[in-house]
């Protein structure tokens, strides 16, 4: 690897998922931008462009210099369709799972699933359709509860519509349809699996009757899905021309994963989604779906039981045809990113001190 040279700008992007990960909370305090302010580097929000090429790297990882913290789907079938992308740190923090029926359904337990017609969203348009490729691993993991398969069940796929399809600005959603809940509502499917905060909003609603919780499972291994763990990617290309670009990306990271450590209703505060007006979402709900120690799971780390998750997720993906080309996911993680930002982090531990020269 060789240091970046100081000649032209060197332009990067970022994407996140949601708000849940610590790339999100950089970026709502404003610390990322500020760290690559300071010349030599110009940084991009992926979902600012203009280009519809550029901003579905977020799902194929094709923008050279774009570092992505979210869902393990497209990342994980993204190296599955050979591009050449390096995981550089994971995160992990737990979201709320779960399976829920109409009340006075009679499906009581995850055994009552059997022969039960279970809602599978299917967005046809989508460059990699990560919301079905979850709700079939939250369901495969109920029934092996179980000793069930999929066999043992009926999925039912439902249509579900796709959004920022053309050139051009973003299209943003000025809506939210839950597709899967209004073919629950028509008794059109008997269950349907459900996550995050809005996720946990409707388990706790009268009119329904959560069958499970996965998140509650003891194993950890039981509890990984899209969202569980979160893989910090970016191009193999770039790191090899840049390593102290994502260093510093890295130290970031942890720096904020520091902060987050010690502002726990900040952080709680910062994990409310944009569309909060239209969601109706709460603090409550927020720990309802993480867990009241949210805010001590943003740190990065290469951990065998973080790489042994992403593992299990790249099985479990493979087995079900969404892996074109199978890989070693050990082959896919390069430890010296983490390595060299630590020692960042080390050289400049007052978190304080960091705050302050961002805000600058």
């Amino acid at each position: 690897m060789t240091a970046s040279t100081q000649h032209d700008p060197i332009n990067l992007w970022y994407t996140r998922c949601g708000a849940a990960t610590a790339s999100a909370l950089a970026i709502r305090k404003q610390w990322l931008q500020a760290e690559f302010s300071q010349g030599g580097t110009v940084l991009h929000s992926l979902r600012d462009s203009e280009s519809l090429e550029i901003r579905n790297s977020h799902y194929h990882h094709g923008q050279s210099g774009m570092f992505r913290e979210g869902g393990n789907i497209p990342p994980l079938w993204a190296k599955g369709q050979q591009q050449d992308t390096v995981v550089v740190a994971i995160t992990w923090l737990d979201e709320y799972q779960g399976i829920i029926t109409r009340k006075g359904s009679g499906i009581e337990t995850v055994a009552d699933l059997k022969g039960k017609r279970l809602a599978i969203p299917d967005h046809r348009d989508a460059v990699i359709d990560f919301q079905r490729g979850a709700a079939q691993h939250g369901f495969a993991t109920a029934l092996g509860l179980a000793g069930l398969s999929k066999d043992d069940a009926q999925f039912v796929d439902i249509a579900a519509p796709s959004y920022d399809l053309q050139e051009g600005p973003r299209q943003e959603r000025t809506s939210y349809r839950h597709v899967e809940l209004e073919a629950l509502n028509a008794g059109q499917v008997d269950a349907i699996f459900v996550r995050f905060a809005r996720g946990y909003q409707l388990s706790q609603h009268a009119d329904y009757h959560q069958v499970i919780n996965i998140n509650e499972l003891a194993d950890p291994l039981l509890r990984v899905n899209n969202g569980t763990p979160r893989p910090v990617t970016v191009d193999r290309a770039f790191l090899n021309r840049h390593p102290d670009i994502v260093a510093r990306y890295l130290a970031v990271l942890l720096r904020t994963a520091k902060w987050a450590a010690q502002n726990p209703q900040e952080v709680l505060s910062l994990l409310l989604p944009d569309q909060t007006r239209q969601t109706e979402l709460s603090i409550a709900d927020i720990v309802g779906s993480h867990g009241k120690d949210v805010h001590l799971a943003f740190t990065p780390k290469l951990s065998e039981d973080y790489i042994l998750g992403l593992e299990t997720q790249k099985n479990f993906l493979r087995d079900w045809g969404y892996i074109a080309h199978d890989y070693d996911v050990r082959d896919w993680i390069v430890h010296e990113p983490l390595q060299a930002a630590q020692a960042l982090v080390d050289a400049q531990p007052d978190l304080t001190e960091f705050s302050h020269e961002i805000a600058a």
